[in-house]
């Protein structure tokens, strides 16, 4: 297994595979590296080197609870980065992956050269969307990591990926019931505690890619347009059929968008 130890003390477990340009792809909350499988093959067979980091806390990356902060985690990302040479990367990062990558870009914008935001947003959260969280953090402190996954995890995907695709909802399961009741209620609070990043998207300069779930019920219908409006030259696109994992419920559209975009880059 890949590792890297960071600054924090948080050892980063990552797949790291090709020798083409490289994209790097940041998984969401409750999720693992392995929720992009099927990017990392396609990008894989289209030459590119693919690289994909645990979170900490996730998967197989290990957990500081004092250095769990989006702030401390996008540092860690960029130490990443610095380590494997991945100079001016395409980063793809979904959910809290893409507040990851709007907060690498503030922290220091020389290793991103083009972004990929899914399923994500810029601004901070709402008030009712904080209670929801830490309401979520006592629901697992009270009644056990199991009963939040088991009422959750269907809530992350469309109807139509429910009905059609039950197995996404098997392969959601299995990744969310990996992360600790410890990890999954610090990811949220950081979540809950993160800056607002709206200010940072006048300053993006690079090729972006943006794309949103037609059936995401955790990310307003407005974040997606809000994004396309606020950074120069950008892409809108909207996967159809898929929720909140947009790029696991319906992979081919999801790649199709994707390659469009990497053809178009310089």
């Amino acid at each position: 297994m890949n590792r890297r130890r960071v600054s924090s003390g948080v050892e980063i477990a990552y797949y790291d595979s090709g020798a083409g340009r490289p994209i790097v792809f940041l998984h969401s909350f409750g999720h693992t590296k392995a929720m992009w499988f099927p990017q990392l093959t396609h990008c894989l067979e289209k030459g590119y080197r693919v690289v994909a980091p645990d979170m900490p806390g996730h998967g197989d990356s290990t957990f500081e609870p004092g250095a769990h902060t989006v702030d401390r985690i996008a540092e860690s990302y960029l130490e990443l980065f610095a380590q494997l040479g991945l100079q001016r990367a395409i980063v793809a990062g979904i959910s809290m992956g893409g507040y990851l990558a709007l907060r690498m870009w503030a922290r220091d914008a020389s290793w991103i050269g083009a972004l990929v935001l899914s399923n994500t947003k810029a601004e901070h959260d709402s008030d009712e969307i904080v209670a929801r969280r830490r309401a979520q953090i006592a629901a697992i402190r009270q009644h056990g990591l199991a009963e939040f996954v088991r009422t959750g995890a269907p809530k992350r995907l469309s109807p139509r990926t429910l009905e059609r695709r039950p197995w996404v909802l098997d392969a959601v399961t299995m990744m969310n019931l990996t992360v600790s009741a410890d990890a999954n209620a610090a990811t949220l609070e950081a979540m809950a505690a993160r800056a607002d990043e709206t200010a940072v998207l006048g300053s993006i300069d690079v090729p972006t890619l943006i794309t949103t779930g037609s059936d995401d019920g955790f990310i307003p219908s407005g974040a997606g347009p809000a994004l396309n409006r606020a950074i120069r030259g950008s892409h809108l696109r909207v996967i159809q059929d898929t929720g909140h994992v947009s790029s696991l419920e319906n992979p081919t559209a999801y790649n199709l968008a994707l390659d469009e975009f990497l053809e178009s880059l310089p």
